[in-house]
């Protein structure tokens, strides 16, 4: 029989089609495990068969949408988050439209899936996120209990600080229903059994990681080489990343050659660009380079062409980022804040993790602490750095804890 998986994601795809690169990391690893990998997204379904397509064009079955709309206000589990969101005094207009919404895509996306899934398929059904997707695939499992249905739990989709509404979006129809809940850290664990009673023992932390082969070889510290300390950061340029704290910690440094390369682009790059130039503009020996927006395949070959000797990571919230193995698999020493999961990943073997509410002076002081290294010293985090990527964080193999039924070629539950 077919061994079908479906990779449910609102954000796989863009309105254009073009994928999301969280999909596009792992899908390699499922077409090369499942006869057959099937996209069900918000803008539709889509059978994949190329590992990089550069556009999927996805169908929308017919009525399935209509169908969603109008079973939704007959949905118990609707009126159960209702009768608790009244109960906690949150009944508000907008938080029972919200709801709804949440429940019609929730059931869009279960029509969708089993319109495409024939009768006799063995099928695994993978929530990217704890959200809409989650709940279509327990509706879908509510209906085919042989199905097997798993979801994943990261950070906007489970932590209420993100969200208010998240305890009442389902997460307990997904706890009943689903055959596991993996949360990517052990901070998202906490967050989301403390809001919510799910089955201790269908919830097990499992990391998203990053691509790639078992990394080897890396750059020496190019600080001991020409006397410039070369400092790496990769983000999206967004108030949450907080990339202007880089540029406050980089007014702090007293003496001495740097050179400063932001990967990424945003909403917000032209005001830090304008900030940099004015915090920094007078400091000669700081030496910036922004590079805009870049693919993910670019940041692996900007890491495999140039040494650096730091990365830094200033956001304000964090689950574990994928920005930061990256870094990691060049074997890269790491500086960042002790939040959410960042402390499972990064520590003194690796790197130095800061408080974040010591501000830019924290921030420098981690920076100035790895600078101030003997060579031998930042030659050993770089090997321990490169070494917890390939022990933690390699795709594949987290990949192959998720789906056991496919990687030891066993049958779905």
């Amino acid at each position: 029989m077919k061994q079908t998986v479906v990779y449910l994601s609102s954000c796989a795809l863009d309105g254009a089609g073009k994928p999301d690169p969280f999909f596009l990391q792992e899908l390699p690893w499922l077409l090369s495990r499942f006869d057959r990998v099937v996209l069900c997204s918000y803008y539709g379904v889509a059978e994949i068969t190329d590992p990089r397509p550069e556009c999927v064009t996805a169908l929308r079955p017919a009525l399935g949408e209509l169908r969603a709309k109008l079973r939704a206000p007959f949905s118990l589990a609707f009126w159960r988050e209702a009768a608790r969101l009244l109960r906690d005094g949150l009944l508000t207009p907008t938080n029972l439209a919200r709801l709804f919404l949440f429940t019609v895509r929730g059931f869009m996306l279960r029509n969708w899936t089993l319109s495409v899934l024939g009768r006799q398929e063995r099928a695994t059904l993978y929530a990217f996120w704890m959200s809409y997707e989650g709940f279509a695939a327990a509706l879908c499992k509510r209906r085919r209990p042989a199905l097997r249905a798993v979801a994943r739990g990261h950070a906007f989709d489970i932590d209420r600080e993100r969200n208010p509404l998240n305890p009442y979006l389902m997460k307990r129809y997904m706890g009943q229903m689903l055959d596991g809940i993996y949360p990517i850290s052990e901070d998202a664990k906490r967050r989301l059994m403390n809001c919510y009673p799910l089955p201790a023992g269908k919830v097990r932390v499992l990391g998203l990681g990053s691509a790639g082969e078992e990394a080897a070889g890396r750059f020496d510290a190019p600080f001991y080489g020409d006397g410039v300390f070369r400092i790496v950061s990769c983000a999206a340029m967004i108030p949450i990343k907080q990339v202007p704290l880089l540029i406050d910690a980089l007014a702090l440094w007293p003496a001495g050659r740097v050179r400063w390369t932001h990967i990424g682009g945003g909403a917000d790059e032209q005001a830090v660009r304008a900030y940099a130039a004015r915090v920094l503009g007078d400091r000669h020996e700081i030496e910036l380079a922004f590079t805009g927006k870049v693919q993910r395949e670019q940041v692996a070959q900007i890491y495999l062409s140039q040494p650096f000797d730091v990365f830094v990571n200033t956001s304000r919230s964090e689950g574990i980022p994928v920005s930061i193995m990256e870094a990691m698999r060049a074997g890269i020493p790491i500086v960042a804040p002790a939040i959410n999961g960042i402390p499972e990943l990064v520590d003194d073997a690796v790197g130095r993790p800061y408080d974040p509410a010591g501000g830019a002076q924290a921030v420098y002081e981690a920076l100035a602490a790895i600078a101030a290294l003997p060579r031998e010293e930042a030659e050993r985090l770089r090997a321990a750095a490169q070494r917890r990527w390939n022990e933690r964080c390699r795709s594949d193999r987290l990949l192959e804890m998720l789906f056991p039924e496919a990687a030891e070629g066993g049958t779905s539950a």
